[in-house]
């Protein structure tokens, strides 16, 4: 049903970027494109934001990718939005053809490592935020002295419950994606990698 509105969507997130965007609404942004590029079984996934980001502008996405997007997936505090981060990035590393030619000299290289440093403080499930990152407008207008009640506290929407263990599920994402791709995961592990981050990969990969 959004297919007709991603370009113009996509055109005034960028728009909004390229200007002098609040740290809230760029880590907004973050979370927004990591749960498209996690949604790959929904016909969604990063090769799909890349095409449409073409779309608004030829290869605009590189310098969204390295300058806000891996950046603030570090900020992320929440730990749904750090599993669908964490989602996100593997099926990118394993699945995304994007990265595995037009990107392949640097972008899988740093999306791995932005990878491993998630992996480093796994994100564990919670029933409730206890993180007040960003508020309505009409929530600040009841100014310093309203304090939300926690009965009236939404529960956090996790996208991917099935997801228990995720540093082991990402394991055997990107072994499975190592065996759909005729062992492409693991040629980009030996060759993309430095001797810390092969290691750490291999750790996860259980090699």
């Amino acid at each position: 049903a959004l297919q007709p509105y991603w370009t113009s969507l996509l055109q005034l997130l960028f728009t909004r970027l390229s200007g002098s965007p609040t740290e809230n609404f760029k880590l907004r942004f973050v979370r927004f494109y990591h749960l498209v590029s996690a949604l790959t079984e929904k016909g969604l996934g990063a090769d799909f934001f890349i095409g449409v980001a073409d779309t608004v502008q030829e290869n605009v996405f590189t310098p969204i990718y390295t300058t806000i997007i891996l950046p603030e997936t570090q900020k992320l505090s929440r730990p749904t939005d750090r599993k669908t981060a964490t989602v996100s990035l593997t099926k990118t590393l394993a699945d995304s053809e994007a990265f595995a030619t037009r990107y392949a000299k640097r972008g899988w290289t740093i999306t791995c490592e932005t990878l491993l440093k998630l992996l480093i403080n796994p994100p564990l499930p919670t029933q409730f935020s206890d993180v007040i990152e960003d508020r309505d407008v009409e929530e600040l207008g009841f100014g310093a002295a309203f304090t939300p009640l926690n009965t009236c506290k939404q529960p956090v929407v996790d996208a991917f419950p099935e997801v228990t263990d995720v540093r082991a599920w990402v394991g055997s994402y990107l072994k499975s994606a190592d065996e759909r791709h005729s062992g492409r995961v693991g040629k980009f592990v030996q060759e993309k990698l430095d001797g810390e981050g092969r290691t750490a990969l291999q750790s996860v990969m259980g090699a």
